[in-house]
């Protein structure tokens, strides 16, 4: 029976690497430069071809495609066009698909976004994270204040359509003027998505050892909190739906294949560290992308865990990512897909939330009051499994 999915390729590859950031990427010419990319981007392409021909994925319908890393567009266009055309060779396609790019604002003009869209790209996300070349610095950015400027106007010069500018707020030593002039440049862009993340200081990062060796001042929550209240107030003003505890939208310009993961949908990860959830079963690949390829060069899949989730787990996994949005989730609909309603998996909890005043339960539905909001990973925690 037809069913719909989501694919997300991982690109572990960058111009550098930032200050803050732990996720599984490495500096293209680090990693091995284009040759190494080459081989990376076959072994995706193995892997794709094993899913499609599964078992798990027959009669899969492709909702939304999502191309993130690492800076996907440090690799030729056509490269990225082959793995989009090789998606619609082995699946079946939406006509609507969703299809997003990351992009770092030094890897793109106008010109190469114009690659992108005509190769199949209908959604651009820009990493500007701050129009303040000191924060940049700060954050160990490959482009400046200029470059983030001229990332976007490449990007409408090429009738991009559908941009998105993420944002970071809560930086050692940031200044809450500075952030309302990065909100208001942004505002003044008028980009039809802005997602907003409060910095998260990861130990082994250079900037977390930074901050220990008091270098730089350590980030102060309740600036933090001040910026994510003025962050609201400022996009709410300018026309933006705060849809998701981090994510504003112009109406209908929400993130489709975001969507789709805080809904608890199913979904596919191809590539290093991707993670994958089928049948209540997830899993994940390998993060190291030498492994990962050399795994599949030799005809074996680079899943290093599986597991499948008891109904406890999935329902919590259900409230964790659905409370993050607006509307909150339907305990109708968490009880039909994991199996156990909600006040039957976590009923002391439910029920002590609603009486603190930061949950509510009306009408089948439970949500996070946006009022609230700034104590959502407080609420969040209590459905961990």
């Amino acid at each position: 029976m037809p069913f719909m999915i989501g694919i997300y390729l991982h690109f572990p590859f960058c111009l550098s690497k930032c200050a803050y950031c732990d996720f599984a990427s490495r500096p293209l010419e680090q990693a091995g430069g284009l040759g190494f990319a080459r081989r990376y981007l076959d072994a995706m392409a193995i892997e794709l071809d094993r899913r499609a021909a599964s078992e798990e994925f027959d009669g899969a319908i492709v909702e939304t495609i999502y191309l993130g890393g690492g800076t996907p567009t440090v690799l030729p266009v056509e490269w990225l066009a082959e793995a989009l055309t090789r998606i619609a060779q082995r699946f079946a396609v939406d006509p609507k698909t969703e299809v997003t790019v990351e992009a770092n604002p030094g890897t793109v003009d106008d010109g190469k976004v114009r690659g992108l869209l005509a190769g199949g790209i209908n959604r651009l996300s820009l990493g500007v994270q701050s129009f303040s070349d000191e924060m940049l610095r700060l954050l160990g950015r490959a482009h400046t204040a200029a470059e983030a400027r001229e990332a976007i106007a490449g990007a409408r010069a090429a009738d991009c359509t559908n941009l998105n500018l993420d944002l970071m707020y809560g930086l050692p030593g940031q200044s809450l003027e500075e952030w309302r002039e990065t909100l208001a440049e942004a505002v003044a862009a008028r980009p039809e998505h802005v997602s907003v993340y409060a910095l998260s200081l990861e130990a082994g990062t250079p900037l977390a050892e930074q901050v220990e060796c008091r270098e730089v001042p350590e980030p102060d929550d309740d600036a933090a909190a001040d910026m994510y209240l003025l962050a609201m107030e400022m996009l709410d003003e300018a026309g933006y739906l705060h849809y998701e505890i981090s994510n504003f939208a112009l109406p209908g310009r929400e993130c489709r294949h975001n969507r789709r993961y805080w809904a608890n949908a199913e979904y596919l990860g191809i590539g290093a560290s991707s993670h994958s959830f089928r049948g209540g079963v997830r899993w994940n690949n390998s993060p190291d992308p030498v492994v990962y390829t050399e795994w599949l060069e030799h005809g074996r899949l680079p899943v290093t865990r599986a597991e499948r989730l008891s109904a406890r787990a999935r329902a919590g996994e259900a409230l964790m990512l659905g409370l993050r949005r607006a509307e909150g989730v339907s305990e109708e609909e968490i009880l039909s897909g994991c199996g156990l309603a909600p006040r039957e998996a976590f009923p002391g909890e439910i029920e002590r939330l609603c009486r603190a005043g930061v949950l509510v339960a009306e009408e089948g539905r439970l949500w996070i009051p946006r009022e609230k909001w700034l104590l959502s990973n407080e609420v969040l925690t209590h459905f961990v499994v």
